[in-house]
């Protein structure tokens, strides 16, 4: 691959007839009180419509007709017509809870991505262009996925046009690096599985060796990690257990309290000592020096971070135990947690709109 530097529709739908009409005066409990905090529930909700078409255009260029999409406790919600995945949901209060939404790269129209991507992917893949982009605006993520259908190539992208990740599914590793997975697949299943593990991508950024990652899934576990090119450093490694699922949201939420609330009474210290054992077990990295600090947000209450002057950042997962199940240390700011689009058939299978 040839890798150079880079540098850093309109339709609301509206409700026909008035909710109020010319009534006598009536007391306060009355009926027509529901019907006036209705009335004024419907503008709210079509003020944050707007603010919601104001916002597709400025990431697309395109303007989309929105209609309700599932009604949750202290939040809006929208998609656009005839797209069932998008997410785009605001807050009662008009701020941006995330709005994450499918687009064909042919479909945008001089958005505010477009002419980065344009240059992105003539720098670094000459000749091909992505077929399909994720675009991502919200509290947890800013910025854009686009991939291709050839080699399944994915470039993340970050608001201020920076690229915080690049990778696509390579034919082959080296053999060397092929052989240290083998035994890194062993000893993160402690000997129970010894072959089975799968080439997925390979991490490249500009001057640096590039990084392999391989996935391995059964009935019982799922297994992935990454070792870098040249030294052989395993750089993320993670095992799930495939434990029973769960059928539906409430038995989810009672799971993941029960996780928050052994997780709290894990002391910073108690997990700092655990993620020192488990890093040394399962990447064989030394975290002794390392400062640990627990995720603050809904999303991260399960992740820890590792920062020490002048080394790599460490994150990490945690289970309810307080033992950790995934590492991944950021030698190069390589995204090496990136999951991102997997492409089969058609960029975009979904329903295409007419753009007015």
């Amino acid at each position: 691959m040839n890798k150079k530097k880079i540098f850093p529709i309109l339709g609301v739908a509206l409700l026909s007839g008035s909710l109020l009409g010319c009534q006598t005066p009536v007391r306060a409990d009355s009926p027509n009180k529901v019907n006036i905090n209705a009335s004024q529930n419907v503008k709210a909700d079509q003020k944050l419509m707007q603010q919601a078409q104001d916002k597709l255009k400025e990431l697309t260029g395109n303007t989309y007709k929105l209609i309700q999409g599932t009604a949750m406790k202290d939040f809006v919600n929208f998609k656009r017509e005839n797209f069932k995945y998008d997410t785009i949901s605001y807050k009662k209060n008009g701020k941006l809870n995330d709005i994450g939404i499918n687009i064909n790269y042919e479909d945008l129209n001089g958005g505010k991505y477009q002419s980065k991507l344009k240059e992105t992917w003539e720098t670094l893949f000459p000749g091909e262009e992505p077929k399909y982009v994720s675009i991502s605006e919200s509290i947890y993520r800013v910025g854009t996925i686009s991939s291709n259908a050839k080699q399944n190539k994915q470039v993340y992208m970050e608001d201020n046009g920076s690229i915080h990740g690049v990778n696509y599914a390579p034919d082959d590793a080296p053999a060397s690096v092929q052989k240290q997975a083998a035994q890194v697949l062993s000893k993160l299943t402690n000997g129970k599985v010894k072959k089975g593990e799968k080439l997925d991508r390979v991490f490249v950024l500009d001057g640096k060796p590039n990084v392999y990652q391989y996935k391995y899934k059964s009935k019982t576990i799922d297994v992935s990690f990454a070792i870098e090119d040249q030294t052989l450093e395993l750089l993320q490694a993670s095992v799930q257990s495939n434990g029973k699922g769960v059928d539906n949201y409430k038995e989810f939420q009672k799971k993941e309290k029960a996780k928050d609330a052994k997780l709290k009474k894990l002391t910073l210290d108690a997990l700092t000592k655990n993620a020192v054992k488990d890093a040394k077990a399962m990447i064989n990295f030394d975290l002794k020096g390392y400062k640990g600090a627990r995720g603050t947000n809904a999303w991260d209450k399960d992740q820890m971070t590792f920062t020490k002057k002048g080394a790599p950042t460490v994150t990490a997962t945690v289970d309810a135990d307080g033992s950790f199940n995934s590492f991944i240390v950021e030698k190069y700011g390589q995204h090496l947690s990136f999951g991102g689009n997997t492409i089969v058939g058609p960029a975009n299978e979904e329903p295409k709109i007419l753009i007015n």
